[in-house]
């Protein structure tokens, strides 16, 4: 499997231009974020190969929906800036977005993982004896 982000989809996820330089190294962002990706949560390539039907199939939407998530952080604040001011001016960025780094969330990989049905009943195994 490919990576299913390509530029344009960051293009659409940001709600401004983006500059000549962004466009230029984007390309080898989503690579890089895909390849984490693919670390972070492995057999992507594989559930999303699964027959729909199967609980364990991984739909290519969500997996562009993370990479691209990945890289956007990095395209809003690309050199990790906790908080930069002026004279008059201070701002501070998320904490989310401040390290610079492509990676993968915790809700990210969460949304990520196989969704299994819960097993029906309830069971209990004493520890010990009464």
């Amino acid at each position: 499997m490919d990576n299913p982000a390509k530029l344009s989809d960051v293009e659409n996820s940001i709600e401004r231009p983006l500059t000549d330089d962004e466009q230029r190294v984007i390309p080898s962002w989503l690579d890089r974020a895909w390849r984490e990706l693919n670390r972070v949560v492995p057999g992507i390539p594989q559930r999303n190969s699964l027959d729909a039907s199967n609980e364990q199939y991984l739909p290519t939407a969500d997996i562009r929906d993370v990479v691209v998530a990945m890289v956007e952080r990095k395209v809003r604040n690309p050199d990790g800036r906790r908080s930069w001011g002026g004279d008059d001016f201070t701002e501070q960025v998320d904490a989310s977005m401040s390290s610079g780094q492509l990676y993968v969330s915790d809700a990210e990989r969460a949304s990520l993982l196989p969704r299994f049905a819960a097993p029906g009943g309830f069971y209990s195994i004493p520890l010990a004896a009464l």
